[in-house]
């Protein structure tokens, strides 16, 4: 298992050229606006399996739901709470940058 690990990683980095989005859009045909909305349907189904799995490996080990609860909603109010504070960051600064 060692050797092949060290083979593994000694290869080079895979990445996606630059121009991939744009090339995947035109091989499919659609519009960007179409993929970024499944897009969006996959990854929230990904964020929903995923809270569901969380829950229940949490439970399997024995812990409690008012233990598991706010481990799995105090993430995720962080999560929808950094664009709110992002924003009011920036309304912030441009009102200062407008007084100057």
């Amino acid at each position: 298992m060692d050797g092949l690990l060290r083979v593994s990683l000694a290869g080079p980095v895979p990445s996606l050229p630059p121009d991939f989005a744009e090339r995947l859009v035109g091989e499919l045909g659609r519009s960007s606006q179409t993929v970024d909305r499944y897009g969006r349907i996959l990854l929230g189904g990904y964020a929903l399996l995923s809270v569901v799995a969380c829950a229940v490996v949490m439970r399997g080990h024995g812990l409690d739901w008012g233990a598991i609860t706010p481990m799995i909603l105090g993430p995720l109010a962080v999560a929808a709470g950094v664009p709110w504070a992002l924003r009011r960051a920036n309304a912030t600064l441009l009102h200062s940058a407008k007084e100057r």
